[in-house]
């Protein structure tokens, strides 16, 4: 079993499952999780993030030509359902963090980054897929109510439009996902300026020394302190790191090689216990592990890896990806409802997730998009 493995149990299982039981047919509306058993959720609120990942991974799916029929209108549907219940105009507009498909009603109307970063990511694919210029105009929509909203004297963009604290570079991250989207595919100055400035947070804020570690919570000013849980690190998100520099790299023209390979070691080097290769969700310098491991982190130490394979041509890069991809389906994908996965193991790698989020299959299927276009090149 390998990453080609990963791939064709995605491509004819994991998509095909959640492009029929993971759409809300009578609502037009992805739903948030299915249960253990496979069956989708009952209950109406979905998270806006959750929503705008699916309809990314069905338009993305689409435009690549493996997605199932009737994927990229089912996208768009959904897309256009999102925009008109959870769309909040005005002076700080911007979509709202959650709502419920059933009552069509916001239930969370606060505006936050990560959401919002995740609806142009969204965006960005279905103007790809389709063409039509309706999208365009969202996505300068969507800019602009982040900027409005969310503005932040002390660089990059506040937490949400409460200014929650402590702030964090994980949307940060997304939002710097959404528009290298935007200028892969759709290349505007005004884009690459905003890629530009997303990236730039890396150096500027998020490592504390010049090439890490990364950090994940932070004051308003940007500050480390205790109050914050500015000691509490990520592996996943580094490795996550890795698979953007890269992509902005390839754009930029730029070499951030040597962030890359020390973002990938500390990764590796702090988020692995002893006999696993699975990365635990948080560590800290001075406090336990966290007793478990989701498995977006695996995938994106999978991404990490095949993305250093192919800055680098360093054969061992392409050996711990087929590592990792084989680990993952013995670990998270055997002892499951067709086309579904065990979303968390505990260090005994015992199953411990009550549901099956629909978060993961955006994880995924970046994986599988990247050994695809590795494959078409």
């Amino acid at each position: 079993m390998s990453v080609q493995q990963l791939k064709r149990v995605f491509l004819e299982e994991i998509l095909p499952t959640w492009s029929k039981s993971g759409f809300d047919e009578g609502c037009g509306q992805f739903i948030e999780y299915m249960e253990l058993d496979g069956s989708p959720q009952k209950a109406g609120e979905v998270r806006t993030r959750t929503v705008a990942r699916q309809i990314y991974v069905h338009a993305h799916a689409a435009h690549l030509g493996v997605a199932p029929a009737g994927s990229l209108a089912m996208a768009e549907r959904a897309f256009a359902n999102l925009h008109r219940v959870a769309w909040v105009g005005g002076r700080r507009g911007g979509y709202a963090r959650s709502f419920n498909r059933h009552t069509e009603r916001i239930t969370d109307p606060v505006r936050d980054l990560y959401d919002n970063a995740c609806v142009l990511l969204a965006l960005s694919w279905l103007l790809t897929a389709t063409g039509k210029d309706g999208y365009r105009h969202q996505i300068d929509q969507t800019i602009l109510a982040i900027d409005r909203t969310l503005a932040d004297p002390f660089g990059g963009w506040a937490e949400d439009s409460d200014g929650t604290l402590p702030r964090r570079q994980n949307p940060h991250m997304h939002y710097l996902e959404a528009t290298l989207a935007l200028c892969e595919n759709n290349r505007t100055p005004k884009h690459m300026r905003s890629e530009s400035n997303a990236f730039a947070l890396l150096r500027s804020h998020f490592l504390v020394a010049p090439n890490g570690p990364l950090h994940e919570f932070f004051g308003p000013h940007w500050e480390l302190a205790e109050r914050y849980g500015s000691d509490r690190l990520e592996p996943g998100h580094m490795c996550e790191w890795v698979w953007l520099a890269t992509r902005h790299d390839n754009l930029a023209r730029s070499d951030n090689t040597k962030i890359c390979l020390d973002l990938f070691s500390t990764a590796l080097a702090v988020g692995r216990t002893p006999g696993s290769l699975f990365l635990v969700e948080t560590v800290s310098a001075d406090k336990p592990i966290s007793p478990s491991r989701r498995l977006w982190p695996q995938v994106e130490m999978l991404k990490a890896s095949m993305a250093l394979h192919e800055r680098l041509g360093f054969p061992g890069y392409r050996t711990e990806a087929d590592d990792v991809a084989s680990a993952i389906l013995a670990g998270y994908m055997t002892g499951v409802p067709h086309g579904c996965w065990h979303d968390c193991l505990d260090l005994n790698e015992v199953p411990t997730a009550r549901t099956i989020p629909a978060s993961s299959l955006y994880h995924l299927w970046t994986a599988v998009a990247d050994s695809l276009s590795t494959c078409s090149t």
